[in-house]
């Protein structure tokens, strides 16, 4: 049994995959099991994984029809037995010293998760920006001291190193058949985790803008956002401890909103967007009867407050329909 397990999931993306195995390969703390999840990839991306397979033994081939993202997660993180467990996109890749980083931050600290750094990269231009998660890679956190781990940790599974018992012994799996997954499930590994270290280190490499990048597809699944945020709302009830951190989870909530409404002025339909909009309100509504008013500042520039009120956005999309 490896020490920590690293599980890719996979679906057609032959052109980006041969550079992320690589950069597993290449990892300078070697006692991993790399599970790479075919999720019923049409091209040459089995090939791939087949030809890292036969010449290094700690690349497994995990073969299933496609379920999407969260499915070829939960499917190979239900058979992982080592004491760690992370999550790559297949089309991303990582620095040669992440596992180690991580792992000896994990160790030092007897660590329930690890959160670190990332470069976010730009194919158009091969160009990257370091995103820094704030907090202090020298203290140990927990979210019952730091409420704020909750507003600014980030959802994405990929940058981080976890306890894999964080999972297994709270029946954790990955919203299957929604995106925005990532959202449904951080928020509630933050809770559960006793011990939160921190590595100010990019070490992982995100493709922000690679062609048909799921996060970028425009249509009826806008709305797995307020699936995946009712999601984590609805543990924290069931946790007892909504109460307390009332004000991380609604600024989490109307950030995460706030950029799914910023995408309707690519939407042609606009009763489905009048749709959305009264929808997403009074989900909002529902969830934070004070809403917009947060402890936290819900938006970085001036003009994104027109998202925050239906009767300015709308009329803002009007303007917008009529400009052309």
């Amino acid at each position: 049994m490896s020490t920590v397990s690293i599980i890719v999931a996979i679906y057609n993306i032959e052109e980006y995959l041969k550079k992320c195995l690589d950069s597993l390969r290449v990892q300078t703390f070697s006692d991993i099991t790399v599970y790479c999840v075919n999720d019923g990839s049409k091209d040459g991306s089995k090939k791939i994984i087949e030809e890292f397979c036969a010449i290094d033994s700690r690349f497994v081939l995990v073969d299933k029809p496609n379920g999407g993202l969260s499915d070829a997660r939960n499917y190979a993180l239900k058979d992982v037995t080592s004491k760690y467990v992370m999550f790559i996109d297949g089309d991303d890749f990582v620095q040669p010293d992440m596992v180690e980083c991580a792992l000896k931050k994990a160790e030092e600290n007897d660590l329930d998760l690890v959160v670190f750094d990332y470069n976010q990269y730009y194919l158009a231009t091969n160009t990257s920006e370091v995103r820094h998660i704030p907090f202090d890679e020298n203290k140990v956190y927990s979210l019952k001291d730091t409420p704020t781990l909750l507003c600014y940790v980030g959802n994405s599974a990929w940058n981080k190193l976890y306890r894999t018992a964080l999972f297994h012994a709270n029946g954790i799996e990955y919203p299957k058949g929604y995106v925005q997954e990532d959202l449904g499930t951080t928020p509630k590994l933050l809770y559960l985790a006793e011990k939160i270290g921190f590595v100010s280190k990019p070490l992982y490499n995100y493709l922000i803008d690679r062609p048909n990048n799921i996060t970028q597809e425009k249509n009826e699944r806008i709305y797995h956002i307020l699936k995946m945020c009712e999601s984590f709302l609805t543990f924290y009830k069931e946790k007892g401890v909504y109460d307390r951190y009332y004000e991380e989870l609604k600024y989490l909530a109307s950030v995460n909103i706030l950029l799914s409404l910023k995408k309707l002025p690519y939407f042609t339909d606009k009763a489905f967007v009048n749709g959305f909009i009264k929808d997403t309100f009074a989900f909002l509504k529902r969830w934070f009867p004070d809403f917009p008013k947060c402890k936290y500042l819900l938006y970085t520039y001036k003009e994104d407050r027109i998202y925050l009120n239906p009767f300015l956005l709308k009329m803002y999309l009007m303007y917008k329909r009529v400009k052309g």
